[in-house]
């Protein structure tokens, strides 16, 4: 039975409270080169690319064993899904492009049809129906599930159905999703409502009690994702296949794990570490 935080256990380090954090994260060798082409794509599609937002490390983070291409197709989604949240009006031109559509003038849809053409054609119906109607209800609370939506084409692996509609996959995609979509509220200043208690609260009360979800989360999320190899090996996929998969679902981890990072390097939750 998990014990509620207290102001005693607030005080402890982020890294002493969670197991996760206790190994070194690696960061992709060419984080350098992930940066250049995703501010040289920005400015060939129109978007502003700010180095300050760090893209380029979280995406280096997240896919620090995987090859340059991978790391910056993540970084420029990110990219591009964090613009889109600044221009909500820019969205029904997005779903259009989505749908077949040809993209207007507007930088956010010309950016969305080239990762839009890069990805969707090697993803299936499942995919891009999943993808879309995320895409389609843009409420803070589901930004990091998108995020983990993505894993998929950036690493060119399509996660069957039946796993996908199982209950632990589906505990581990939440569970994940919400760690990021925190961190990132926390980062941006732009608190979610984990629980009840948080309308009663403010400021740094709020910062804490959002805190303490992301640890009970991450908690979850590596609890959940311990079920998944077996999960899969159920699913007689084939070896290859199963590999496959197994890189989407450490993917699960690896993205939130690096919102952690950023928000331990980021100069108002650096006294958290």
């Amino acid at each position: 039975m998990r014990t509620r935080p207290n102001a005693t256990s607030r005080e402890i380090p982020l890294r002493e409270r969670l197991a996760a954090l206790s190994a070194p994260c690696p960061m992709h060798p060419s984080a350098h080169r992930i940066e250049a082409a995703v501010i040289d794509w920005a400015r060939r599609t129109g978007l502003d690319a700010d180095p300050a937002q760090g893209v380029h490390r979280l995406a280096g983070r997240a896919f620090a064993r995987h090859d340059t291409g991978t790391a910056t197709l993540f970084a420029r989604w990110l990219t591009l899904l964090t613009r889109l949240r600044r221009e909500p009006a820019a969205l029904p031109g997005v779903l259009a492009v989505a749908g077949g559509g040809e993209p207007g003038p507007a930088p956010v849809e010309r950016a969305f049809a080239d990762l839009w053409g890069t990805c969707a054609p090697a993803m299936g119906d499942g995919w891009r129906e999943r993808f879309v109607a995320g895409l389609a209800v843009p409420d803070a609370a589901g930004f990091g599930r998108r995020l983990l939506d993505l894993a998929e084409p950036c690493l060119g692996v399509e996660v069957p159905a039946p796993l996908q509609e199982s209950r632990r996959w589906r505990a581990t995609t939440e569970a994940g999703g919400d760690v990021v979509t925190w961190c990132d509220a926390l980062l941006t200043g732009h608190l979610p409502v984990p629980t009840a208690r948080t309308a009663e609260t403010s400021g740094r009360a709020a910062h804490a009690l959002v805190i303490d979800r992301v640890v009970e989360r991450m908690e979850e999320l590596w609890s959940a994702a311990r079920a998944l190899p077996p999960l899969v090996g159920r699913h007689d996929l084939g070896l290859d296949a199963s590999r496959e998969v197994i890189q989407v679902a450490c993917a699960f981890l690896t993205i939130p794990r690096a919102y952690l990072e950023g928000l331990l390097e980021s100069r108002r939750y650096r006294h958290l570490e």
